[in-house]
């Protein structure tokens, strides 16, 4: 529930400075607002804590552990991991509270992707008995005579909808236009990035401004394309015409997975197109402001789990004594596990003595028997005294000299710069046995 709380804080936060860009980016193209507010519905997929991870993974893994100034740390904790006091709850009523929190989101998802998949399916069987119209364009073109808009149904094989009222009611530059708004769809991937929204609202549901990101990103899609259009040579008037008359022999029903003509605000969408004012291109201090911000949201959290990392590995406060340490063989798999407690425990499942020794010295040469270091695997659970404070690298190095002078007949020689060149004498590994 905590990393849940702040998982969501943080996507708050980036909404809210998502709509600040639009703000400053508001005279500019409208894909430019569109693209802005799909980040802003990505990053509710993308845990800034799964970057921190990474940059964890990658300071703890240098060559040499680097300093890094106390402050620095906190401040990098207080942006992307601020503290939250779970004082207040009472231990015994928590857990029924969660069970019911997650039995209502799940009954609520389980809503809209039933909703959302009944009505695609309607689509999709409606369209199968609809014909084929050849139009010469580089998708499939299916007339319908169900009182739907023009628009695309379907995300990787695209299908164009075309009502026969459209056709009957509409002059041919009229329909020109129309189809131009419908193929710039199919061009900016729209119904993917909508599926992809949609797939953030059954999971975020109970987030109030995940159905606001959704309305922005609707009304900005329409705006792109209606520019488009209108850069594209067509006449304004015409153009705004055939909008008009497609939402008098439509209807206001949508359905998932259509891309339609008729969406947006009209009223917003005709000032828009009519209007003799077209979109500024976007300057050089607003490009620079809208790099900045995305170098700052992919990079940051990498760095700041640098910086932690790093600092662990710069944490060491010598010699760790163990009061246990259990070898015991496993069968080589595809993956690995690990779990390092700094308070004094450690699990590694599925090692080899090479993945060993690269824990402990990164960017390692090891020169020994390739059958021995690396055919067998084995899980090692270790405890230390909790006074014993240590980084992660020296618990590994502590962990190894241990299972080599007590387990073994190896001896381990390391040169000078441990972290460029290690060599290995062959000898016999016993294992399968815990000691103190």
């Amino acid at each position: 529930m905590t990393a849940l709380a702040l998982h969501l804080w943080q996507s708050t936060v980036i909404l809210i400075a998502a709509w600040l860009l639009t703000r400053v980016c508001r005279r500019n193209s409208a894909e430019i607002r569109y693209w802005i507010w799909f980040c802003a519905s990505l990053k509710f997929l993308v845990p800034f804590s799964l970057l921190q991870q990474l940059g964890d993974y990658v300071g703890r893994s240098l060559p040499a552990p680097i300093q890094v100034a106390p402050s620095l740390l906190e401040t990098g904790s207080a942006i992307f991991v601020p503290s939250i006091d779970g004082s207040g709850f009472d231990g015994s009523v928590l857990p029924k509270l969660t069970m019911v929190a997650v039995t209502i989101w799940a009954l609520g998802s389980a809503a809209l992707l039933l909703r959302w998949l009944s009505q695609w399916l309607a689509m999709r069987s409606m369209l199968s008995s609809a014909p084929y119209l050849p139009m010469g364009l580089d998708i499939p073109v299916r007339v319908t005579s169900a009182g739907l808009t023009p628009g695309v149904f379907g995300v990787f094989r695209p299908v164009l909808i075309l009502p026969r009222a459209v056709m009957r009611e509409l002059s041919a530059s009229q329909i020109e236009t129309v189809l131009a708004h419908e193929m710039c769809h199919i061009r900016r991937r729209d119904n993917l990035t909508a599926a992809i929204h949609k797939l953030i609202e059954v999971i975020f549901w109970f987030h109030p401004l995940v159905w606001w990101i959704g309305a922005n990103l609707l009304r900005e899609r329409e705006a792109a394309c209606d520019e488009s259009v209108v850069e594209a040579g067509h006449e304004q008037v015409v153009y705004a015409e055939s909008l008009l008359h497609v939402c008098r022999l439509g209807v206001t029903a949508r359905f998932a997975g259509v891309a339609a003509s008729s969406g947006g605000d009209l009223k917003q969408r005709m000032t828009s197109i009519l209007s003799p004012e077209r979109a500024s291109p976007l300057d050089q201090l607003r490009f620079m402001l809208l790099l900045t911000v995305a170098m700052a949201l992919c990079y940051g959290p990498v760095l700041a789990g640098v910086v932690t990392g790093a600092a662990r590995e710069a944490s060491d406060g010598g010699r760790i004594y163990f009061e246990t340490i259990t070898l015991t063989p496993s069968q080589p798999l595809w993956w690995q596990g690990s779990k390092f407690d700094p308070a004094g425990q450690l699990s590694l499942d599925n090692v080899s003595l090479r993945d060993l020794i690269a824990l402990a010295y990164p960017a390692s040469y090891v020169n020994g028997d390739p059958e021995l270091i690396d055919r067998i695997h084995y899980d090692v659970h270790a405890r230390w005294r909790p006074d014993s404070l240590a980084s992660e690298r020296g618990v590994y190095r502590e962990l190894l000299k241990n299972i080599l002078r007590t387990n073994s007949s190896l001896q381990l020689y390391v040169k000078q710069g441990c972290d460029i060149d290690c060599a290995w004498i062959p000898g016999e590994l016993v294992a399968g046995r815990s000691y103190r």
